[in-house]
């Protein structure tokens, strides 16, 4: 046996040691290739999938709850046909989504409790909208008004409850991901005993394979952990092995829907449904951000305040339907009159405000008063009449010694001197 070893050519010697160095190499290959498809990229594939198909939906559904309030609290102050239609819509699409919810985690007894206690809320809330939107609401009725914080607080309740469901599946998602990441780290583990075999061989290549695999499960790795904590920013990047890359470029896809919805979401939020414009929510938000510049010193302006005169009288005459088309067109003009860099957006009713970066006090008042001008000369057509519009404006210069809130009642304070020094007219405030 001795002898015939030695008989052997060197090209046999070379190709022993190839396999007695390849094997470990290939038997790495296999096991790496099992463990990562059976274990690491199955498991970040459950992850990615629950993301999508639990977490996502849930959170739809609180954004839909949310926006209740918005037709409710529009009936209470203003009436109307319009929003009890918006809450019947509204309401159809969340009945339907706790039912999608609840078959998404019929297996999961934890989530269901608070799923169903949400549902509990939420039929309470509806019932006291359908009572509210029942019949025509009289100005200022305290039972109304009532009725209105009793759904505000079932509403938060709802949201609330939907909120615990979701930790309870988001904890479980994470569970599930800590799982991954152990089995990842395990999977490197064997890979590294296995490549160790070969090190003095291969260990160029081995040390080549050994970078690629722990960088790119590092990067996956990473990746699943930044979207857990809410990066949606964060993009994966792995080109080897294309396992890998695939599940990274799925992964980074999914990041990118989430990301085009939630902005969406947020943008529809932040958007009067009637005119188009930014509403209350938008015009709080810079406000504030244009104070705090304020007090900073890096900013200056103005914000002006605008009632369209005699609203009520314009739907009492022509009808809602009218009073949406003033409105419409009116937030058009507005559109078309301010500067560029100005920032427009409906606050209430027929109540409208423009925040004018830079502008000091002659500039507010000459910008007021030629608003004031186009809007009064262009009457609105609605169907063959044409329906003359005014509006009184109040306008206040932007202080840092000021809050937000004050800042707005100051503006408010003038547009009220407005209205009662004879309307169509601008005043501005001291």
């Amino acid at each position: 046996m001795l002898k015939l070893l030695k008989a052997r050519s060197l090209r046999f010697w070379v190709a022993l040691g190839m396999v007695v160095a390849l094997a470990p190499l290939t038997l790495s290959a296999v096991i790496g290739h099992f463990v990562l498809n059976g274990s690491v990229i199955s498991a970040f594939d459950d992850v990615a999938k629950r993301q999508r198909s639990e977490l996502g939906p849930l959170q739809d559904l609180r954004i839909l709850v949310w926006d209740t309030l918005i037709p409710i609290d529009e009936y209470v102050n203003e009436g109307g046909p319009q929003q009890p239609l918006l809450f019947r819509e509204l309401r159809s699409r969340i009945e339907t989504g706790f039912v999608d919810i609840r078959v998404q985690f019929a297996d999961d007894a934890d989530a269901l409790l608070h799923l169903d206690n949400a549902f509990e809320s939420w039929e309470v809330a509806q019932n006291l909208a359908t009572t509210l939107t029942a019949d025509a609401l009289a100005p200022d009725d305290p039972e109304a008004e009532r009725q209105a914080k009793l759904f505000h607080a079932n509403i938060a309740a709802t949201s609330d409850r939907l909120g615990q469901a979701f930790d309870v599946i988001q904890a479980k998602i994470a569970a599930e991901h800590d799982a991954a990441v152990k089995w990842s780290e395990d999977a490197g583990l064997v890979l590294a005993v296995a490549l160790g075999l070969s090190l003095v061989a291969v260990v160029a290549g081995v040390v080549l394979v050994g970078l690629i695999m722990s960088r790119s499960v590092d990067r996956l790795v990473d990746g699943a952990a930044r979207f857990a904590n809410g990066d949606r920013d964060h993009r994966i990047d792995i080109s080897v092995p294309p396992e890998l890359s695939r599940v990274a470029l799925e992964f980074n896809r999914m990041i990118a829907r989430i990301d085009a919805s939630e902005t969406a979401l947020a943008g529809l939020a932040r958007v009067d449904e009637l005119t188009q414009l930014l509403n209350r929510r938008a015009f709080d938000e810079a406000l504030a951000r244009l104070h705090a510049g304020i007090v900073s010193g890096s900013a200056a302006g103005a914000l002006l305040t605008l009632d369209i005169d005699h609203f009520k009288a314009i739907n009492d005459t022509h009808g809602h339907a009218a009073g949406d088309a003033v409105l419409r067109s009116f937030a058009a003009t507005l559109r078309n009159s301010v500067r560029a860099g100005d920032q427009l957006y409906r606050i209430g009713g027929e109540e409208f405000a423009i925040i004018l970066a830079g502008a000091g006090p002659d500039k507010a008042v000459d910008l007021a008063n030629r608003l004031r001008e186009a809007v009064s000369a262009q009457p609105i057509p609605y169907r063959d009449v044409k329906i003359p519009v005014t509006v009184s404006v109040g306008a206040a210069m932007l202080s840092g010694d000021l809050t937000p809130a004050e800042l707005l009642e100051a503006a408010d304070a003038a547009l009220y001197k407005a209205k009662t020094d004879g309307r169509n007219r601008v005043v501005l405030s001291s």
